[in-house]
């Protein structure tokens, strides 16, 4: 017999909702120790840039990264704060206005 689909809603409902108040209390259900660090890929996901570009910004030393032999390593914290210092505000238009 299946189970009712409304059981499956409202347990996932409430899962949810404790993962909502963990975040809100500052605490962190599926975060480790250490920052999260990735390669190329993570820096395709966080940035939404093309491979090409990212390579680029690498060599032009524009965005935050490590290297370790021929590898990269991209940092997503580093990685958000970098992208969330290219925002314009609403002062920066009306200026230019």
């Amino acid at each position: 017999m299946l189970e009712n689909p409304f059981s499956i809603l409202e347990r996932r409902l409430n899962r949810l909702e404790t993962l909502l108040v963990e975040l809100k209390d500052g605490q962190a259900p599926y975060s480790s120790a250490a920052p999260e660090v990735g390669g190329i890929e993570l820096a395709q996901q966080v940035t939404r840039l093309s491979k090409p570009r990212l390579y680029a910004l690498v060599s032009a030393r524009g965005i935050p990264h490590s290297k370790r032999g021929n590898k990269l390593y991209f940092n997503r914290a580093d990685l958000l704060a970098w992208v969330n210092a290219g925002k314009r505000g609403e002062n920066a238009t009306a200026a230019n206005a």
